[in-house]
């Protein structure tokens, strides 16, 4: 049966205000978020590959991923998050805000999750290797970071590509290349083996790589929260995917009635190692990737995976855009991802 969230709903609307459910006196407390206490925090690499040894004697190492873990004082559930930035950033994007107010990680911190972010590799402290890509360094264009944040709740409002908060927050936008998806989701599974079980939280393009992971760990994942994140139709990233039977070779989706790239109904292939796995997706009101998630949420379905979709404009944080965790009201998208993850993770959601 799909998993429905009308409770949440309803606890959500209840417990967020325009001023934000962890609204205090954040001088007073350290932070908009309040203060934080933790029993321990610290980081870890995964993943590593090492060559032999060169004519020289060197040894290189590629395909490691940063992983850094918070332990709040007072855990208040029974399974910790996993947290997978998207394409062009790193972990910072949890931690802050553009105008410099707490992130997301102190809000569920807060709440008591037990926190695991990465850098996926190539991006942040997971270094990149000459034969990632094609080895060349890239920017993030400022252009494409404001069309994501053109939403109401923007520090700025209205923003352009040369807005100061959208400068702000390519600052610790990636310029090394990226290792790819195979090896991230490698990495994201061992990860998985060593922490799990754990609820993966996705974001835009740390998707593919989440959802393969959970595809190689099944066992390890209780949960998956997508919000608008890469790879969600299921189809596009078979190659990476347990399909049963495995899909035909050259298998072209079809559309259906709504108009969504889905299976043909005569020959449905289900997702064995994901279909015990919850999985909730989010849109953002106010981004144009929204669009795409009632597609997302057919191929799902059709194919076994116990499915949600909700918008954070229903769970009581409106006029949110992709980039919610960096919005002047992301304490109360904060709010609508605890509930969310509480219900994946177990335990009681703090307020």
């Amino acid at each position: 049966m799909t998993r429905k969230f009308t409770a949440l709903l309803a606890s959500a609307l209840m417990a967020t205000t325009a001023s934000g459910a962890f609204a205090q006196d954040s001088a007073a407390t350290g932070g908009e978020a309040g203060p934080i206490h933790l029993r321990d925090m610290g980081n870890f690499y995964v993943g590593a590959e090492y060559s032999e040894p060169d004519a020289d004697g060197n040894v290189f190492v590629k395909n490691q991923m940063h992983v850094e873990f918070y332990l709040p004082e007072e855990p208040q559930h029974d399974l910790p998050l996993i947290l997978v930035h998207g394409g062009g950033g790193q972990a910072s994007d949890w931690y802050y805000t553009p105008d410099g107010r707490d992130g997301w990680r102190d809000y569920f911190l807060n709440a008591g999750f037990d926190l695991y972010i990465v850098d996926r590799p190539g991006y942040g402290r997971s270094p990149a290797s000459p034969d990632y890509g094609d080895g060349s360094l890239t920017s993030v264009p400022s252009a494409l970071i404001a069309r994501l944040a053109a939403a109401s709740n923007w520090p700025e409002g209205e923003v352009s590509p040369e807005s100061e908060s959208i400068l702000n927050w390519i600052v610790a936008s990636s310029t090394t290349p990226y290792a790819g998806n195979e090896v991230a989701a490698n990495d994201i599974a061992e990860l998985l083996e060593r922490v799990g079980p754990a609820v993966l939280v996705l974001h835009s393009a740390g998707g593919v790589s989440g959802y393969w992971a959970a595809d190689m760990q099944p066992e390890n994942v209780a949960g998956i929260i997508a919000f608008e994140a890469s790879g969600s139709n299921m189809l596009s990233i078979a190659e990476g995917l347990t399909f049963d039977p495995a899909l035909p070779e050259g298998f072209e989706p079809v559309q259906n009635a709504e108009g969504c790239d889905v299976q043909p109904e005569d020959a449905v292939s289900t997702l064995t190692n994901l279909a015990d796995i919850p999985v909730v997706l989010i849109g953002a009101p106010e981004s144009f990737l929204a669009e795409g998630q009632p597609c997302h949420l057919a191929a799902m379905q059709q194919a076994g995976i116990d499915a949600s979709l909700v918008s954070f404009g229903d769970l009581g944080a409106p006029g949110t855009g992709h980039f919610a965790m960096a919005e002047t009201n992301n304490a109360d998208s904060a709010q609508v991802m605890i509930d969310i993850a509480t219900e994946l993770a177990g335990g009681a959601s703090a307020q």
